[in-house]
């Protein structure tokens, strides 16, 4: 019960981020149309790009509601043109009832309602996807024939919204009442304690991908402000900071540990890297300290050591609280819109009036960095810590993949256990999210040596951290899957060996597809490299992308030739024996070689 519903919080969350991902371009019309050009861009320009922003902000709740909506119903169109007619009735139904029980009404949207803010949309985006998973094959009497199927799902999400509005009429107020107390406490009363709390509270959820649901309530509800040029109420962080308000960006602090704490936290996991892994490990953290320096996205480096070093990412949450308490204690308010990184930093904050004491973050970010850095490297060496570079049984490559054209689609849906044990398929900002029949045929290690940062499993539920590049990876295999033919489904020897053990060895004697001209010629490429076939005592495959080999005399091995045939890595084993990674033919090699 209890995976069943952390998969459906994982869900909402992962729904939530489509109408995140419309606050960057909204923030960045409301900052330039707000910002004082000095003659240089028409008035009429600057107020084009505000109301823009403005519109976007001001209907947040209704862009939630598609969003849930479309995010539990595979993107399905229906869905949101439900969640639109549920957000509006329901709106409607509350602004009827609020007259009879004489509670002084809000306008949202032109309609005299009860301010439910974004939690209300997202209500009404989950009632218009449960009608829409629930109706969308109904079938009807003939002479109600044009109502049956989809057509359906708009009009009894309607006839829902109405009970919906009715239930929270009378449950809302008080609901109402403790999120005000929140907004209170968040905005006036102790709002650095409030940040210090968000801060490492979210840094916690972020292994489990519900971090997105944590951030509602400070994002877009926390205060409230009076919006001087359009005479509305706005809640929420960035809302009010948007509209002017010098109380709000109270989530200042995470500037400093995205921009400069954990880039350094990742120089230091490369500098405490073996030497002969520096230049592999090297690469990759620069690319994901890049990535939080310039984006904000965390995760990519986080999952680097997060369940290796469980450690240090307990310590790097206390980090983030600590940033979130020193930027309030410093009254440093600040703006973003995606993620604290340095493209909102720039936009929002060193340009334009709004923020306040932004010029902190270059003192206090090099200060954070060195923190980092040097925390980082101690606890690594101090404790021996497994971070990249550094495993002893491991070997963590870049898939090199040898499929041609859509062969990174084919290695991922096999590494999730085939299309077969694919039932859904989804992605967020940074992470696949798959929902299978058997867990037990994904491949941890597979998808690992694909890219992915890290693998997160609940239940049937398996998340794959590949960072930004995951919504078009998740793309490219539905595309890949409408197409595909067998090679789409894992090998019932793949199977067996993915079920039992990813990493162990699993001795084949199945007949090997029939060989290929380019697998002879790579097969006869990494023969020679081994010292030839006489030199080669044992030949197995396991794994699915790797050979085992041992060696009549091991000196004759050549590294160089072998990364010439396409083994980006080997390892050596305590017992002599040498596994090559070769990538998913790793059979078929097998067979040429031998």
């Amino acid at each position: 019960m209890f995976k069943n519903a952390f998969g459906v919080v994982q869900k909402v969350g992962k729904s939530l981020m489509l109408p995140v991902a419309v606050l960057p371009v909204a923030g960045l019309l409301l900052g330039l149309g707000a910002t004082d050009f000095h003659g240089y861009v028409p008035e009429i320009v600057l107020a084009l790009m505000k109301n823009a922003g403005d519109v976007i902000f001001g209907n947040l709740p209704l862009i939630f509601a598609i969003g849930v909506a479309l995010g539990f119903t595979e993107n399905d169109g229906v869905s949101g043109i439900a969640a639109t007619i549920g957000y509006l009735v329901m709106t409607a139904t509350l602004g009827v009832i609020a007259k009879v029980e004489g509670v002084e009404p809000d306008m949202i949207m032109g309609i005299p309602s009860i301010q439910t803010g974004v939690f209300g949309g997202i209500l009404a985006g989950g009632l218009a996807a449960w009608m829409f998973n629930r109706y969308y094959k109904i079938a009807l009497p003939a002479y109600l024939g044009f109502f049956a199927g989809k057509r359906f799902v708009p009009i009894v999400t309607a006839i829902g919204a109405i009970m919906l509005g009715a239930i929270l009429s009378v449950v809302w107020p008080p609901i109402g009442g403790v999120i005000k107390a929140f907004s209170q406490w968040a905005a006036v009363s102790d709002p650095r304690t409030a940040a210090t709390v968000y801060g490492f509270v979210e840094r916690l959820l972020i292994p489990f991908g519900l971090h997105h649901i944590w951030n509602v309530p400070f994002f877009f509800e926390a205060g409230s402000f009076l919006d001087p040029t359009t005479g509305k109420v706005v809640h929420g962080d960035i809302n009010r900071f948007f509209a002017g308000d010098p109380t709000a960006g109270i989530l200042s602090g995470a500037f400093m540990f995205k921009m400069f704490g954990l880039p350094a936290a990742a120089i230091a996991i490369w500098h405490c890297a073996k030497p002969e892994k520096k230049v592999a490990v090297g690469g990759m953290m620069v690319s994901a300290a890049l990535t939080s320096f310039l984006t904000g996205i965390t995760e990519p480096i986080e999952f680097a050591f997060l369940f290796v070093a469980p450690v240090l990412y307990f310590i790097h949450a206390c980090l983030a609280a600590s940033a979130q308490f020193v930027a309030n204690t410093l009254n440093m308010h600040m703006g973003f819109t995606f993620s604290q990184g340095a493209i909102d930093f720039l936009m929002f904050n060193l340009i334009g009036n709004k923020a306040t004491h932004a010029w902190y973050v270059f003192i206090l970010g090099p200060i954070y960095a060195a923190i980092y850095y040097v925390v980082f490297r101690f606890v690594i060496t101090r404790f021996n810590l497994k971070t990249p570079g550094r495993e002893d049984d491991t070997v963590e490559t870049a898939a090199v993949s040898t499929s041609g054209e859509g062969g990174r689609s084919r290695d991922l849906v096999l590494a999730f256990g085939g299309r077969s044990n694919i039932k859904s398929l989804d992605a967020c900002i940074t992470r696949l999210r798959i929902t299978v029949n058997d867990p037990a045929l994904v491949n941890d290690a597979r998808l690992k040596a694909l890219g992915a940062a890290g693998v997160v499993r609940v239940g049937n539920g398996v998340q794959a951290i590949f960072g930004p590049l995951s919504e078009n990876m998740k793309t490219d295999m539905q595309e890949y899957l409408k197409t595909a033919g067998s090679d789409a489904d894992l090998p019932a020897a793949g199977a067996t060996a993915a079920a039992a053990a990813p990493e162990a060895a699993a001795t084949t004697t199945a007949t090997p597809v029939q060989d290929t001209a380019e697998q002879k010629a790579r097969a006869e490429k990494i023969r020679a490299a081994l010292g030839g076939a006489a030199n080669i005592v044992k030949l197995e495959p396991l794994a699915s992308t790797r050979l085992r080999v041992a060696l009549g005399d091991a000196s004759r091995l050549d590294g160089n030739a072998l990364k010439a045939a396409g083994v980006p890595a080997t390892q050596a084993l305590a017992n002599g024996e040498v596994d090559l990674i070769v990538g998913l033919e790793a059979e078929n090699l097998a067979g040429a070689m031998r």
